[in-house]
């Protein structure tokens, strides 16, 4: 209601004037003002008027279809985020940047020679005439404006070249090979440009750490549609690694930093080691920001001082966290974390879980864990971890009830940035009951797994892969003679399709088999289950796999278990889902599929992206139902499915 004010004054005003002109005769001054006030108001409101117009572009591309599909994706791009709008003179000027930007686009792909020819009402943009044109439309219509673009022929490059500034200065070899551009290529400036930076990449890495490109030149021949690009860069003298220095800290013993440099004062100068610094500085999870600083010259030793300015994150912090499935009802969890207890990046986490909480509320029916987990960085040798945990767990699952207290320590080893190894002991201290049968197992394990990580994220892959290898052997104190190896192998891999990452097709396989003691020996915990929302969507937990006669999960010696998932993304805080999981649970070492085909789910889901990662809801069917299942699952948690 209130942008109606103003019309409304105006009309009153109007009316009070006519019906009093003796009054305004009287008082000329006031009367010129009021005149003045109602003018200017309903100039103002003729130009909000005019400001919203909007305009559309109508591109028309011959020649290279290849630029005229990212010349339209441009266009389609620019209008969403510089849409033409305004008034009359506003458009016009944003289409003629439009322009612009098209002629701009092409030169950078190496058509030298297109023609942009750009007209509203057949008038050239550039004329005068076209803002009468856009005047003359009615202002209730979108401005259209006709691009007709020639792209003509790609300029190709003639030859590359690569000199010292000084003549009598050669410099060290460069492989023309890694540049990624070469005679005959397109002349593209995204190319051109990158080629520059492999140059001064491949000095580097041979010790010129202070090597700096000084120019480049571009030349142009029309003639043959050729161009000659030369590079002058500068080498510089060879490095040495030089001492590290760390600012900014007040929580961290930087006598602790110092242990994680990978590199020793005096050796060879390396960027590898730069960027390997950053890596194992921002693993500790202490420093809320890192910025590196090579040295701009060498010291008198011929070394290159590193300079590292951190800031520290607060120390403390809490969490929690909540997922739902339709069989399993609610879980929600919760932690307090302290990331650097003593100064050297040793933290404890305290959590706590409640799970299969359903519409009842019924105590007996839910589960609850508490868990304390402790971490010493560094601990005998650089990078690996020291680690400690105690745990009290109720678990109310449909295979069987627990109540467990497990105490464990390890060690955690770094071998590279995508490889690590953990190994420890485990003691844990059960009452199982099973369908009405109770047994307490007293179990020590020793548990190794390695595993392989290079996805570009934990909780929102979109290319790479990962896996892990686990080989646990265990023994039961309380029936001696029962020994078991739990053997599994898990890998995922993720395909970005459309180089961007909003379309994934995301693969997941896991096999298991436990070699050792009878089935029956075998805690019911630790054996394989399919079924669920990180397993076969669609069966309810632990299902997936052999049944007693009162259709009650049994468990397995043996897993397969495989998902297939499309993940494409819808704006910038959306995606959708659609998946096929294939999965089952074996009572031998070796899965038979002719006793017991996979269970088969299928369906799809919606994903939100935030910064903690994306919220999964998700819908699965059972393909191969049987009598005991439900229609569907429900699946709501933190992260992909996988």
């Amino acid at each position: 209601m209130r942008g109606r004010h103003p019309a409304l004054e105006i009309h009153s005003v109007a009316i009070f004037s006519g019906l009093t002109g003796s009054i305004v005769q009287r008082r000329t001054g006031s009367s010129w003002l009021c005149r003045l006030t109602i003018t200017i108001a309903v100039g103002l409101l003729a130009v909000s008027v005019a400001q919203a117009r909007t305009a559309e572009v109508d591109l028309v591309v011959t020649g290279d279809e290849r630029m005229g599909d990212e010349l339209r994706t441009l266009v389609q791009t620019l209008g969403k985020d510089q849409p033409l709008s305004g008034d009359g003179l506003s458009i016009l000027q944003g289409a003629q940047a439009r322009e612009a930007q098209v002629a701009a686009a092409l030169r950078s792909r190496g058509f030298y020679d297109a023609r942009v020819t750009a007209t509203v009402g057949n008038h050239p943009i550039a004329e005068a005439a076209a803002l009468d044109a856009i005047d003359a439309k009615p202002e209730a219509d979108a401005v259209k404006f006709q691009f007709e673009v020639e792209t003509g022929p790609q300029y190709r490059i003639a030859d590359v070249v690569v000199e010292s500034p000084a003549p009598t200065v050669g410099l060290p070899p460069i492989d023309r090979n890694q540049l990624g551009l070469a005679a005959g290529d397109p002349a593209a400036a995204e190319a051109i440009i990158s080629a520059e930076s492999d140059i001064i990449a491949q000095l580097r890495r041979q010790g010129y750490a202070l090597a700096a490109p000084e120019r480049r030149e571009v030349i142009v021949d029309h003639a043959t549609r050729e161009v000659s690009v030369t590079y002058v860069v500068e080498a510089g003298p060879t490095a040495k690694m030089g001492p590290v220095s760390f600012t900014g800290t007040e929580k961290v013993n930087t006598t602790f930093l110092q242990r994680r440099v990978p590199f020793a004062e005096g050796q060879p100068y390396a960027p590898g080691k730069i960027t390997e610094l950053r890596d194992r500085l921002t693993s500790l999870g202490v420093f809320s920001a890192i910025r590196i600083k090579p040295a701009t010259e060498l010291d008198a030793k011929g070394e290159l001082p590193v300079l590292v300015e951190l800031q520290d994150r607060p120390p403390r912090s809490v969490g929690f966290g909540i997922s739902y499935e339709t069989q399993l009802g609610l879980a929600v969890n919760g932690y307090w974390l302290h990331r650097n207890l003593f100064g050297n990046a040793e933290s404890l986490r305290l959590s706590a879980e409640v799970n299969n909480v359903d519409q009842t509320f019924a105590l007996n029916n839910i589960g609850y864990g508490f868990r304390a987990a402790f971490r010493k960085p560094d601990w005998w040798l650089a990078r690996q971890d020291a680690t400690a945990k105690a745990e009290a767990v109720r678990d109310v699952l449909p295979a069987y009830r627990r109540k467990a207290i497990v105490l464990g320590a390890g060690l955690d080893r770094v071998i590279s940035p995508a490889w690590r190894v953990t190994a420890g002991l485990n003691a844990e201290y059960a009452e199982i009951d099973r369908y009405g049968v109770s047994q307490v197992y007293k179990i020590l394990g020793l548990p190794l797994t390695a595993s392989l990580n290079k996805a570009n994220s934990e909780t929102n892959p979109t290319r790479g892969y990962r896996g892990s290898l686990e080989i646990a052997p265990y023994a039961d104190a309380s029936s001696p003679g029962d020994f078991f190896t739990i053997l599994q192998l898990t890998a995922s891999t993720y395909l970005d399709i459309d180089g961007e990452g909003r379309s994934v097709l995301a693969l997941r396989a896991a096999l298991g088999s436990i070699p050792g003691a009878d089935t029956n020996a075998i805690p019911p915990d630790k054996l394989f289950y399919a079924g669920g929302g990180g397993s076969v969507r669609g069966f309810v937990y632990q299902t997936a796999g052999p049944l007693n006669a009162f259709n009650n999960p049994l468990g397995g010696a043996s897993l397969v278990d495989g998902s297939v998932e499309f993940r494409q993304r819808i704006g910038k805080s959306f995606g959708v889902v659609g998946f096929v999981d294939v999965g089952s649970s074996y009572p031998g070492i070796v899965p038979d599929f002719a006793a017991l085909p996979p269970r088969v789910g299928a369906g799809g889901g919606l994903r939100y992206y935030t910064v903690f990662g994306p919220v999964r809801l998700d819908v699965g069917f059972p393909v191969n139902r049987r009598d005991i299942d439900p229609p569907f699952g429900l699946y709501v948690s933190l992260g992909q499915s996988f």
